[in-house]
């Protein structure tokens, strides 16, 4: 037997031969349908092999940033993640191959040249996970980063060794043996590795099973007579504020503090009405991607995550997306009448004592007019604080960030509109004010803006450190204590604390995105 031969039962024996991984190379790729039909299946075997290990670091990049998901949607990840990295490495392998096929002076002389043309392929093959992750708006957890450094460390040791088998034509015609790293087959033990990593990946959905809703906890309050009235108006800051004497007039005290750091005006507004961090709410985008059938809505999507974006589907965050009452659901559920109009992540409807009048039917019905959104919010909260007198009573105004952050309008109109959002404010508070309510006015500069936060108050108030500390202060004028998961103090009087009120009570399930709503955001500059 001669030593073409002999190297040829090896390779069957290996299982190499019958995807033609000796063959093709021999081949005219200009002339030769063989030629193509072998490549292409080298490369689908080679491409398959790396999706499995390229999406595990993608899909265990997404659970850290998106926990929890369920089976289903964990799947749904997976699958999407391996047909982008299959088609990615499909494409890699047939332009290494072409390339070393039709340029002679590239020829693979020994085994170590194999290698280091395979470590080349599989880095390249790294550079679209780098970029992939690099995207995200925020850094890593700890956690994300060792398990998505590690699965990556794995991916790229997979990617070399597939790599190396695909080509591994050059080195048998060269050489006329077999290297040393494919002296026993790989793709058995790779594909039993990737099946027993996959499985690894569902255990964050077993682990921890949706929540139940239970019962509010029961707390100690001080009943008291007072009305409180919390307008938050975005893009308001300290320095308007101050440029408008109608506006001072209606307040005993104005303290302007540091702005609030955040992803989002979502986040940002959360973190304000829950008196909690977004690590604890859970807010943190304008929008979201929701896979097919899934319940949960992802909002760390990477910037660059064309697949995700083409395959799920886009939009605004459900009121379910929140995992921590307002502070006015924390009053309502035990009694207090409250009312609370046009916050983010909040639903229409009357639950309790509660009220709610949510953004999706006012920013609709505005059909991407800012001005309007103020309009409507306002005139629905001095309709309901004139009807039902709830002791609670907020709003949030958006129109002012809108104008001066997001939309693209010329100077002159932009102050004209700007003028326009500004006198808005007065009529709610003159209303609260003549129905005996102690008014509380926030404001916050927008994502993009300079300035300082302002909090005005018709009672005196002490210096805020934060916007945190306006849960806390709402919480002690109507009796309430304040959590400890709440790092924000009183600005008048004491409060006594409570361990946590504990996650919101609310069932996670898919709804069907209001396309209108959606426009609207889009028209007012919240999504690109």
């Amino acid at each position: 037997m001669t030593d073409v031969e002999s190297l040829r039962e090896q390779l069957r024996e290996r299982g190499y031969l019958k995807y033609g991984i000796e063959r093709w190379f021999a081949l005219d790729p200009w002339s030769s349908r063989t030629f193509w039909a072998e490549l292409a299946t080298v490369a689908t075997k080679a491409a398959t092999l790396v999706a499995l290990f390229g999406a595990l670091p993608c899909v265990a990049i997404m659970l850290a940033r998106n926990h929890p998901l369920s089976a289903i949607e964990t799947l749904e990840l997976f699958v999407i993640y391996s047909i982008a990295w299959a088609v990615v490495a499909f494409a890699v392998v047939i332009i290494v191959a072409l390339l070393l096929k039709i340029r002679p002076e590239l020829p693979i002389e020994t085994s170590r040249g194999l290698l280091a043309v395979s470590i080349i392929t599989s880095a390249l093959l790294i550079v679209p996970l780098a970029a992939w992750w690099y995207a995200f708006d925020t850094m890593p957890s700890l956690v994300e980063l060792i398990a998505g450094g590690a699965l990556a460390a794995i991916f790229f040791v997979v990617g070399t060794i597939v790599v190396s088998a695909a080509l591994l034509s050059f080195t048998i015609y060269e050489l006329k043996r077999i290297p040393a790293i494919h002296q026993k087959p790989r793709g058995i033990p790779l594909a039993a590795g990737a099946a027993i990593l996959i499985g690894l990946l569902f255990i964050p959905a077993y682990a921890m099973p949706e929540r139940q809703e239970s019962p509010p906890l029961q707390v100690v309050t001080m009943p008291v007579q007072r009305r409180i009235a919390l307008i938050a108006v975005d893009g308001l800051s300290d320095e308007i504020v101050r440029s408008r004497p109608d506006l001072l007039r209606e307040f005993a005290t104005v303290r302007s503090f540091g702005t609030l750091a955040a992803r989002s005006t979502t986040e940002r507004w959360a973190s304000v009405g829950t008196g909690v961090p977004a690590s604890l709410h859970g807010v943190r985008a304008v929008e979201g991607v929701r896979l097919f059938g899934g319940a949960h809505v992802l909002q760390s999507v990477s910037r660059g995550d064309v697949a995700l974006r083409a395959a799920a589907q886009r939009q605004p965050l459900p009121p379910t997306i929140r995992r921590r009452d307002y502070v006015w659901e924390i009053f309502a559920a035990r009694g207090v009448p409250s009312l609370a109009v046009n916050w983010w992540t909040t639903a229409n409807g009357w639950s309790g004592a509660l009220l709610s009048i949510g953004q999706e039917t006012i920013f609709g019905s505005a059909r991407g007019d800012a001005l309007r959104v103020d309009a409507v919010a306002t005139s629905d909260f001095i309709r309901e604080i004139e009807s039902h007198r709830p002791q609670f009573a907020t709003v949030y105004l958006p129109a002012l960030d809108v104008i001066l952050n997001r939309l693209a309008l010329d100077p002159s109109s932009r102050v004209t509109m700007s003028i326009r959002a500004l006198e808005g404010i007065a009529p709610p508070v003159r209303a609260a004010r003549e129905h005996g309510y102690d008014v509380f006015l926030i404001g916050l500069p927008g994502e993009s803006q300079s300035g300082h936060a302002i909090i005005a108050s018709t009672i005196p108030i002490r210096k805020p450190a934060s916007a945190f500390d306006v849960a806390p202060t709402v919480c002690a004028l109507l009796g309430f204590p304040a959590s400890d998961e709440m790092p924000g103090a009183t600005l008048i009087g004491t409060v006594t604390r409570i361990p946590t009120y504990g996650p919101r009570n609310v069932a996670m399930t898919q709804t069907k995105m209001n396309q209108e709503y959606y426009e609207s955001l889009r028209s007012l500059g919240y999504i690109r």
